[in-house]
C-alpha cells in the first residue's frame, strides 16, 4: 500500500485539483449561478459574502477526492486520457452522483438541484481523471 501512495504524482494530483476547483468557480458563477439560486429558492442577497474558509475546505476536500481517484487509476494501471476519463466519469456518475441522489431523495432535494450540484462533480472527476491518466 505504501508503494502505491509513494508512486502518486503529486503535481498531477494538485493540477487536477486546481482544474476541478476552477471548474467550480466557472460552474457556480458563469454557467449555472442563476439556475442554482432559483433551484435553492434563495436570492443573490441571501448569499452575501462567502467565508473564504469555504473555499479552502472545498479545495482540501477536492484534493482528497482527486488523490483517491489517482489511487484508483494507479492501482488499475491507467495511463491514457481516454481510460482516465472513463474511470473519472465512473467515479463521478457511478459513485458521487448516485449516492448523492439517494441522500437527496431523503433530503427532499429537487432533481434540478441534484443535476446542477452533482453534475459538477461528474464533470470535475472526469476532467481530473483525464489529467491523471495522461500525466
Amino acid at each position: 500500500m505504501m508503494d502505491l501512495l509513494q508512486s502518486l504524482n503529486f503535481w498531477a494530483v494538485v493540477t487536477a485539483t486546481v482544474v476541478y476547483f476552477l471548474l467550480g468557480a466557472l460552474w457556480y458563477s458563469v454557467l449555472f449561478s442563476k439556475l442554482w439560486i432559483k433551484l435553492r429558492g434563495i436570492s443573490q442577497e441571501d448569499i452575501g459574502e462567502p467565508n473564504p474558509l469555504m473555499f479552502v475546505w472545498t479545495f482540501v476536500l477536492q484534493l482528497v477526492a482527486v488523490a483517491s481517484l489517482a489511487l484508483f487509476l494507479q492501482a488499475m494501471g491507467v495511463n491514457s486520457l481516454a481510460h482516465g476519463a472513463l474511470v473519472g466519469f465512473g467515479a463521478g456518475a457511478g459513485l458521487v452522483f448516485t449516492l448523492a441522489g439517494t441522500t437527496g431523495i431523503f433530503s427532499n432535494i429537487s432533481l434540478g438541484l441534484h443535476l446542477v450540484d452533482n453534475g459538477y462533480h461528474v464533470l470535475g472527476l472526469t476532467l481530473a481523471g483525464m489529467i491523471l491518466g495522461v500525466w
